[in-house]
């Protein structure tokens, strides 16, 4: 089955991932492409919706930039947290 993307997801996809550093771009583009389409698979989706995009990043995003990706998500006005659990976005008590 072919997965398209909803057109304001794709478009909130390619602001965020060209926003992360160099580095960080590449690889992050294709584990959180590939995981935003294996998460509308599993929901009987032809579509990648925001739910997909915000877990794929959540999950598949180091820790280390959990807190840029919760910037990023509120700079877009997204509300991610009825997608993830405190625990992906990092709102636990690291001490």
């Amino acid at each position: 089955m072919d997965i398209k993307w909803e057109t304001k997801t794709k478009e909130v996809f390619d602001k965020i991932i060209n926003d992360l550093p160099q580095f960080h771009k590449s690889i992050a583009q294709q584990l959180v492409k590939e995981r935003s389409e294996q998460l509308a698979l599993k929901r009987n989706s032809q579509f990648v919706e925001d739910r997909d995009l915000i877990t794929a990043f959540f999950r598949e995003v180091p820790p280390a930039f959990k807190d840029m990706m919760k910037r990023k998500f509120d700079h877009l006005n997204i509300d991610y947290s009825g997608f993830v659990s405190d625990e992906e976005v990092g709102c636990e008590n690291s001490g």
